[in-house]
This record gives structure tokens, sequence and C-alpha cells, in this order.
């Protein structure tokens, strides 16, 4: 009897072996979420870290999308003017991070853009733009005076006042679901939200990811420079892609939060390298619309300070880049000189 209890436990010790010392299997999966392609890579024995993974995703969508009429920020602005609402603690956190992000980038980041973000319409066919007037009564609702939060509750003072989490969602997305998958032991994967990239410690070899970053004057997926990362978000907002045309100029969807007009500046993208997605989101959102100075002038006052790319258009139509000092050994390939601030 007590060999055969010996046996017992030899066999299960074996097998528990043979589980802890077996290679990490890859495991992908390609979707569609937050009105982007994604794909979420990992390297992993757990069987259940990809599927939790996009459960999570899935469910964050659902929260947070403006545009989908039975999400929680959808509730929240349908509710302005009236009544509180209590809100999921991820809401709550990711309204938190927006407002942080007002105040670092002095209200250039602003989560209530949303009420001058519907005058503009940039993602229908539309060929109008919005009336000084029409704007002038946007920017009211969009005085963040207007938001109320506590630990369980939103709300939004006035009626017509509309949270738009666009410029942050996908990368507090990729923080939480980055932060989850390291909670299921996976050491090793890439969570790519239509560009917005964030991986999870190295490569299963123990190398860095190389990642690209678009140049942002050749088609899709030619790299204006590449990088050599670990553990951290790398982000790019740019012009290139939402924008619309009307009698011949071109608008983007960054918006001024003093004045409601569309910015197009210099900058052709900006790229932020740092842990913290929903951090990375907002900056490369905000950076776009204050333009290259003032941007510098807010990274260097952060601690730890990001690291950034800016790409910008000279007079003659050639790009220059440039980037943050502590990017100097990430970036490992360029096609063009970088010059370091």
């Amino acid at each position: 009897m007590k060999r055969r209890i010996f046996l017992s436990a030899l066999l299960v010790l074996a097998g528990l072996l043979s589980f802890y010392l077996r290679s990490d299997a890859e495991q992908t999966r390609e979707g569609f979420a937050m009105n982007t392609i994604i794909r979420i890579t990992i390297y992993s024995k757990n069987n259940d870290a990809l599927n939790d993974a996009y459960e999570l995703l899935a469910k964050l969508d659902n929260q947070l999308s403006m545009y989908n009429p039975s999400s929680d920020i959808s509730r929240i602005n349908s509710l302005a003017g009236r009544e509180k609402y209590s809100a999921p603690p991820e809401v709550i956190e990711v309204v938190n991070d927006a407002k942080k992000l007002y105040d670092i980038t002095g209200g250039v980041f602003n989560p209530l853009i949303g009420a001058v973000t519907r005058l503009w319409k940039i993602n229908r066919a539309d060929n109008t733009i919005p009336s000084p007037e029409s704007l002038d009564a946007a920017l009211s609702l969009s005085d963040m005076g207007n938001l109320e939060i506590d630990d369980s509750n939103i709300y939004l003072t006035r009626p017509g006042c509309v949270l738009d989490l666009g410029g942050i969602a996908k990368g507090y997305a990729s923080r939480k679901i980055s932060d989850m998958l390291k909670v299921h032991g996976v050491k090793s994967g890439i969570i790519d939200l239509g560009g917005n990239v964030q991986v999870v410690g190295t490569k299963e070899d123990g190398s860095k990811w190389r990642i690209g970053v678009r140049d942002p004057l050749q088609p899709y997926g030619v790299p204006a420079l590449v990088l050599d990362v670990d553990d951290c978000a790398v982000i790019t907002s740019g012009n290139y892609e939402r924008y619309k045309v009307v009698d011949g100029r071109k608008y983007s969807h960054f918006f001024d939060a003093k004045t409601g007009k569309s910015i197009m500046s210099d900058l052709l993208s900006v790229t932020l390298v740092t842990p913290d997605g929903s951090l990375a989101d907002g900056l490369a959102t905000a950076f776009m619309i204050s333009g290259y100075s003032e941007a510098v002038n807010v990274l260097k006052k952060l601690s730890p300070m990001p690291g950034a790319i800016f790409i910008r258009q000279k007079d003659d139509g050639s790009e220059e880049i440039l980037a943050s000092e502590n990017l100097r050994n990430v970036i490992t390939h360029s096609k063009n000189d970088v010059t370091y601030f």
C-alpha cells in the first residue's frame, strides 16, 4: 500500500516537473475592438491568460466607447445635468487618469472635449466645418469645472457635456491588459491595439522587442525608425489617418480645447515610450496639439521623464526626427539622423 502511494506521488511530481520545465507556448489572437484591429501575442503555459485578456478588452471597450449607446460613458453623457452615475472602478480610474493629464498638460488634454469632437464629425462623410457660434457653445461645455467625480460616481453638471476618452482609452486598456497578464504569470507578450503597443517583459529568448515607428510620409508599414524596448508602452499619435478635407483644406482630429479649432501643426507624429499606457496615450495626443516646444517643457517637468519622439515636416517637405536623450540607446535604426534633446 505504501509503495503504491509512493509511486503515485512520484507520478504527480513528474507531471508537475514536466509542466514547469516545458517551454512557454506562443499564443496569438487577432480581432476588432476599440474601433481598430487588435492583436495580442503571449508566451505562456497558461491557457486562460489570452482568453482573459480578450474578455478584459471587450469589457473595457463596452465601458469606454462614446459611440456605443449602452456603454458607461454614453450613460454618463446621457445623464449630464440631471443626475450622478454610479460607475464601475475601471471607469472611475480612467477618468481620474484623464484629469491628471489635464493638469499635467495645462488643459491641452481635455476629456470633456466631446462636445467639440461631435461638431467636427471627423470620422463621418461630412464636408462641413462648425460655425464659430456652435464652437463657442461647445467650448463652454468643455470646462473641467463641469466634471464631478468621487470614488464611485461621475456627474456632468451641465446638459450637453460630453465625456470623450478617445485620447486615452486604448493606452489605458493596454496597461490594464499588461497588468492582468503579469498576474497570470506571463513574462513575455505584446499587445497591439491598432498601433498602440505595450510589451510585457522581453521576448521569449530574452532579447528586447523591436517596435517600428511609422514614417508619416510613407505607406503604412514603412518605419521611420526602430526601437528596442522591454516592458513598456510605445504609443504614437499622428495626423496621417483621421482627418477630413473641406474646400481643399485638411482638418485633423486634434482640437484646441481653448478655441475648438482643428490643429494641423508641423508635427506629423508624436511617440511616447513609458511603462504607463494611459500616460503615453494622453501625452501623445496632447503634444500633437501643443506642438514641440511646449511638449518638451511638459516632459522635463515629469519624473521620471517619459521617452518621446517627434517627427515634423520642414519647409522643404523633408522630415526631421527629434528624440529625448533617454532614448539614445533605444533607437537602433533610423531613416534620418536623430537630434536629441
